[in-house]
């Protein structure tokens, strides 16, 4: 055990068995604590202490409403998190055991339910002023039109000996800051600054990585491991996020995706117009645009046939992915 982790143990009031590392990526790990009171998760956190402290004042709300979230173990002081001698911060809560759920089945339902669930569960949070909060809410216009204007300066990039991958990027960037220009004049209308203004007064969160490696499928139902990522922002973007992570894997599907939202709607009411909001964000060309940043950017943590394999995988889906928005309004209507 390493002699930050073993200091940072002996800050908790508990008889420690044995400890296991489960990930290591510098900045953010996890070991598996054996403990007389129970096994725990330790977990040092990626974030800044003020950012930290944002997120855990938003667990504590988020377990208050019911959100099915382990609990933190408190140090021996009282703390909610425990600091090495580099200024590094710790969190240590229950381990949950269980299953990843799947969304090949009915788990993808109930993870739907679920996300419904946690956002009603974060409404009316407030942060006191000591902490470092995050929040995307009203930015997306910004957000849209700086990444159109990347998508362009890749492509004045491109030489005579372009690759593969750049050869293909200009055959298709066109067609996707096309449906950017579109996703953005509707996020630039009424609809989405009267969802964001309602927003506002309810204070909910967004998970942003609301996926099935940070949930556990237990015989009581679903739980969130990860909260690394909450921010201030309409559902939608959590919608969004886990739409195009379902449909990359299992192909774009319209009755999949009424199935999603009709899921979500169960728990979770959304009008028409947020419905149309949804829409702007998935016809918004994000996976497009984030592999092409990590390309041209050389973040990349695939090789080039690996790289050029996933642009090929999101071109040949996209007649697919066409048919699933031309019939949103219908899919939205089936509730």
């Amino acid at each position: 055990m390493p002699d930050n982790v073993q200091a940072v143990l002996t800050q908790y009031p508990l008889r420690i068995k044995n400890v296991s590392l489960i990930s290591d990526k510098g900045k953010k790990a996890a070991w598996t604590v054996s403990t007389g009171a129970g096994t725990k998760i330790l977990k040092k956190s990626p974030a800044a202490k003020q950012r930290l402290l944002f997120l855990i004042q938003a667990i504590k709300h988020l377990q208050n409403n019911g959100a099915p979230i382990p609990a933190m173990v408190t140090t021996s002081a009282g703390k909610d998190y425990a600091e090495d001698n580099e200024g590094s911060c710790y969190i240590l809560s229950d381990a949950i055991s269980g299953t990843q759920p799947s969304y090949s089945n009915g788990d993808l339902l109930a993870i739907m339910k679920e996300l419904g669930r946690f956002h009603l569960a974060s409404r009316g949070f407030q942060s006191n002023s000591t902490t470092n909060e995050r929040a995307h809410l009203g930015r997306w216009a910004l957000s849209y039109e700086r990444h159109l204007e990347e998508l362009v300066r890749f492509k004045s990039l491109m030489k005579s000996s372009s690759s593969e991958f750049e050869k293909l990027y200009v055959q298709h960037v066109d067609h996707y800051i096309s449906q950017g220009k579109e996703a953005l004049s509707l996020v630039q209308g009424p609809y989405y600054a009267n969802w964001v203004n309602k927003a506002a007064v309810q204070k909910n969160l967004c998970h942003q990585d609301f996926a099935a490696a940070n949930l556990i499928k237990t015989s009581s139902g679903l739980v969130i491991i990860d909260m690394d990522s909450i921010t201030f922002d309409l559902p939608a973007r959590d919608i969004r996020k886990i739409f195009n992570k379902v449909m990359k894997k299992y192909g774009w599907n319209s009755s999949k995706a009424a199935s999603m939202l009709r899921a979500y709607r169960e728990v979770h009411s959304l009008s028409e117009e947020e419905c149309q909001i949804i829409y702007a964000d998935l016809l918004f060309p994000h996976l497009f645009y984030g592999l092409a940043s990590k390309y041209f950017n050389k973040r990349t943590e695939w090789n080039r046939s690996n790289t050029l394999r996933k642009l090929q995988g999101y071109i040949s889906s996209e007649k697919d992915r066409e048919h699933v928005l031309a019939s949103w309004r219908s899919i939205v209507r089936q509730f």
